[in-house]
């Protein structure tokens, strides 16, 4: 490793690390005990991998002696548990429990568990499909080097095993070289990989080979990023664990490259600065990633905070990092703001056909874009909802990539808060992470005038049924934390419609027409009589390999050609009464699914009327007359002293 490397740990001298030690015990004592409790367990034998950013999480601790460990045969029938075994994230913190005490079980292990696996992992067809994939060395090669880091001036393995970690770094490194290639760039593993890569160019630059790993990292990763991340800022795949697991590895090239005082490549910068936009809009105010395709409920505040200290220039910096960016960067006082945990937003991500409206009270989610290959879910005019700190409406997660675990169950419309027609769903994979047809997003929407929110979306799932079906949703959102959702089904023959609402709770009832949850504080009426109202339980993954029962809300109905079904989702001490007022053009009387009126009476003694106009009249569109008044838009809010026209 090179005199001057500063890495991850900021750190070129013994003096400067002993000085990172007495920081994490000064300002993180409650966190650094919680680490030692962690990697106590993987020093008994118990393996559980639950560390911040960990891609696959465990719930259900496997015990192994060193001798023991299998690294290629799953404990639990999942490969991703050998995956993440194989990524070796939880030497990182063992190395650092030896740093904080010093205490020789954390030394004698990491020196057992590595030279174990260097015996048993040598490069070969067989290694490569579970220890040697390319993602899991990436992701491995950053792990060592932190490692190096610290055992560079706090001994840690002996002269042999290190000689030998060394030469297996090189071997690794120069894997990723020659697996680089501009075929896999909109892939999430090779900027995984190049991470890897360009950590051991800069580490090691004394080596021959460093030179030509440098200049390909950075030459692949700019064109993955090329084609990768979206021009709204969002990675391609439909996952924002992904979306952060790659903005994640942008800044470790981003730093190493400040931290060798060279100049980083100015379109790695605006990647950089795209990905960490999108992530600050999609956070929830409280901080945590939504579980939206394939990702986890996540902390997001200290990946932000690192973006933060390593792109920003601020000046007003006033608090201190928490531990996950601290760990992430090392020696020195970082002091951030929290600017890019935004609190209060509404974009639209055109290209990624998500719509984010949140502030501290509340969060919503809406979509309507691609699949975006296989780590996006069914979820086509899926929407979340978040109230005054509770969950009302959630995704149900992804729980696993094995397709005997239910794998395309948690991808499935039915997962979702969405619509399915004739019980078939509107993509159709061939197995975990493929498909054979994918539905077309159409007529993406998100306005906001004075505090009230439209999101609208359609796709053209259905249109390979014998009597095509076109699906629209708008849902309209109020400050007051109500909300309508009004969907259109376009078709000339009979088709059953089921509608799936997620709530994140068992205690939800049906009272008449509406779904009621009375620790939710939340009521949703449906607005039609013929529909029928089921509930049942399901289980929704919060993690991956984690389930947590709740209970789904069905409404089922029969429809004959074009139709519309409404609803309106309500905390309980809002609404009042919902009814239906008749809409006049021409002194005709509209159908309800050309055009429908509200008339929402709220408990405070407002009252406001709601015209959404779904079709074109076939008079042509004109002035809607609704309750003796004239009005003219597609979907209109109207109170005592103002309209307000949002389409």
């Amino acid at each position: 490793m090179a005199d001057k490397f500063k890495g991850f740990f900021n750190c070129s001298t013994k003096e400067e690390l002993l000085q990172f030690q007495s920081e994490l015990w000064a300002d993180y004592d409650e966190e650094c005990r919680n680490l030692l409790k962690r990697c106590q367990r993987f020093v008994s034998g118990c393996y559980l991998f639950d560390n911040e950013w960990d891609m696959e999480k465990t719930q259900v601790p496997v015990y192994w002696t060193i001798d023991e460990i299998n690294w290629r045969e799953s404990p639990n029938g999942d490969l991703e548990w050998n995956y993440m075994l194989n990524r070796q994230r939880f030497l990182v913190d063992i190395a650092l429990a030896y740093l904080l005490t010093n205490e020789s079980c954390y030394q004698r292990y990491l020196e057992r568990f590595l030279e174990a696996f260097l015996k048993d992992n040598p490069l070969n067809k067989e290694t490569e499909k579970v220890s040697w994939r390319t993602i899991d060395v990436g992701l491995r090669l950053v792990n060592w080097l932190k490692i190096f880091e610290v055992h560079r001036f706090v001994p840690i393995f002996s002269d042999s095993i290190f000689a030998k970690l060394e030469k297996e770094m090189v071997t690794q490194a120069e894997y990723l070289y020659e697996n680089l290639s501009i075929e896999r760039g909109q892939s999430n593993w090779q900027v995984i990989e190049i991470a890897g890569l360009y950590a051991v160019s800069q580490a090691f630059t004394h080596l021959p080979q460093s030179h030509k790993w440098q200049e390909a990292s950075l030459f692949y990763l700019e064109e993955s990023l090329r084609l990768q991340v979206e021009e709204d800022g969002l990675q391609r795949e439909q996952s924002f664990t992904y979306h952060n697991e790659v903005l994640l590895c942008v800044l470790q090239v981003i730093q190493l490259t400040q931290r060798a005082n060279k100049e980083v490549p100015a379109a790695i910068l605006i990647y950089a600065e795209k990905l960490i936009g999108a992530a600050s809009l999609f956070v929830k105010p409280d901080g945590q990633q939504p579980a939206f395709g394939d990702s986890d409920k996540e902390e997001m505040t200290g990946l932000l905070q690192y973006a933060e200290a390593l792109l920003t220039k601020a000046t007003t910096k006033t608090m201190a990092p928490n531990f996950f960016a601290k760990c992430s960067l090392g020696k020195g006082l970082f002091y951030v703001t929290n600017q890019f945990l935004i609190q209060k937003a509404t974009y639209h991500f055109p290209q990624a056909g998500i719509m984010i409206a949140k502030n501290p009270k509340s969060y919503h989610l809406f979509k309507c874009g691609p699949l975006g290959g296989g780590h996006g879910h069914d979820d086509l005019l899926h929407f979340e909802y978040a109230y005054e700190g509770k969950e009302l409406v959630v995704d149900s997660g992804r729980y696993s990539y094995e397709v005997s675990k239910k794998r395309l169950a948690f991808k499935a419309a039915k997962a979702h808060n969405t619509i399915v027609v004739d019980n078939q769903n509107f993509h159709q994979h061939t197995d975990a992470l493929g498909s054979q047809r994918v539905a077309t997003p159409l007529n993406q929407k998100l306005v906001e005038k004075q505090g009230i929110q439209l999101f609208e979306g359609g796709h053209l799932g259905y249109f390979h049924l014998s009597d095509p079906v076109y699906v629209n949703r708008k849902l309209l959102h109020f400050p007051e934390g109500f909300s309508v959702i009004s969907d259109s089904y376009l078709c000339q023959k009979a088709h059953e419609i089921q509608t799936f609402y997620h709530f994140h709770s068992m205690d939800v009832q049906i009272k008449r027409q509406s779904f009621y949850s009375s620790e939710l504080d939340f009521e949703l009426f449906s607005l039609d009589e013929a529909s029928r109202l089921e509930v049942e339980e399901t289980v929704i993954s919060p993690e991956y390999n984690a389930l947590q029962p709740i209970k789904c809300g069905i409404v089922k109905r029969a429809i004959q050609g074009t139709s519309v079904s409404t609803y309106v989702m309500s905390p309980q001490n809002t609404v009042k009464k919902i009814e239906r007022v008749p809409v006049y053009s021409d002194h005709l009387k509209l159908d309800n699914h050309v055009v429908e009126a509200l008339r929402i009476h709220l408990k405070n003694g407002q009252q406001m009327l709601v015209i959404i106009q779904h079709l074109e009249p076939n008079n042509g569109r004109r002035a809607y007359q609704v309750e003796g008044n004239y009005y003219y838009g597609r979907v209109m809010i109207i109170t005592e002293n103002k309209t307000i026209v949002l389409d």
